[in-house]
C-alpha cells in the first residue's frame, strides 16, 4: 500500500550515495596535481560542475525513477551550494541572490558542454575549460587538454554504468570505478 514511500526514500537515499560519490570524484588529487585544475572554491565549484553535467547527461533520457534521480542530484548540487555558502561566510540575506548566480552558471555550463560534446575534435571543450577553469594559469593549452580527456573517459563510463547499477542502493562511483 505505502510501497511509494519506500521506492522514494530508496531513490533519495541511491542519490545521496551518488550524490557523496561525485563530490568524492570531484576532489580526486589528481585533477588538481596533475591536470592543474585550481584549488580554489571556484576551480572545485568548476570541476563538481563538469561531475553533475556528466551524471546528468547520462540520466537525462531515462524516465521514471532514473528521471527523478536526475532531479534529485540537481536538487542535492544546490543543496550542497547553499551549505557551501553559508559556510564560506555568505549572509543568509545574500544567499539567494548567489545561489541565482550559481545557478545561471550551472546552467551556462551545461549548455555549453553539451554542446561542446556535439563538436567531434573536441576543441569546444578545450576552450570551455581553458576559459573558466584556467583562465588564472599562463597560456597553456595542457591542463585543458588533460581534462578533455578526463571528460572523455568519465562519460565512457558513465555510459558503460547500466541504469540498474545508478538504481542500485550499494552503487558508489568511487575513485576505482571512474579511474580504472
Amino acid at each position: 500500500m505505502f510501497s511509494w514511500i519506500t521506492a522514494r526514500t530508496r531513490r533519495k537515499r541511491n542519490a545521496h550515495n551518488f550524490y557523496g560519490s561525485i563530490v568524492a570524484l570531484s576532489r580526486a588529487p589528481a585533477l588538481y596535481s596533475e591536470f592543474g585544475v585550481p584549488d580554489t572554491v571556484e576551480g572545485r565549484f568548476e570541476i563538481l560542475v563538469l561531475h553533475v553535467f556528466a551524471a546528468l547527461e547520462r540520466l537525462g533520457g531515462e524516465n521514471g525513477a532514473q528521471g527523478k534521480l536526475n532531479q534529485d542530484l540537481v536538487n542535492l548540487f544546490f543543496a550542497d551550494m547553499d551549505t557551501t555558502s553559508r559556510e564560506l561566510g555568505v549572509g543568509d540575506l545574500a544567499v539567494p541572490k548567489k545561489m541565482r548566480t550559481l545557478a545561471a552558471v550551472f546552467e551556462e555550463r551545461l549548455a555549453a558542454y553539451k554542446k561542446a560534446f556535439e563538436d567531434t575534435d573536441m576543441r569546444l571543450l578545450r576552450d570551455e575549460f581553458q576559459q573558466n577553469i584556467f583562465a588564472q594559469k599562463d597560456a597553456s593549452h595542457e591542463g585543458a587538454k588533460e581534462l578533455v580527456r578526463y571528460a572523455k573517459m568519465l562519460r565512457t563510463k558513465l555510459a558503460d554504468t547500466s541504469i540498474e547499477e545508478f538504481m542500485d542502493e550499494e552503487f558508489d562511483a568511487g575513485h576505482d570505478f571512474w579511474m580504472h
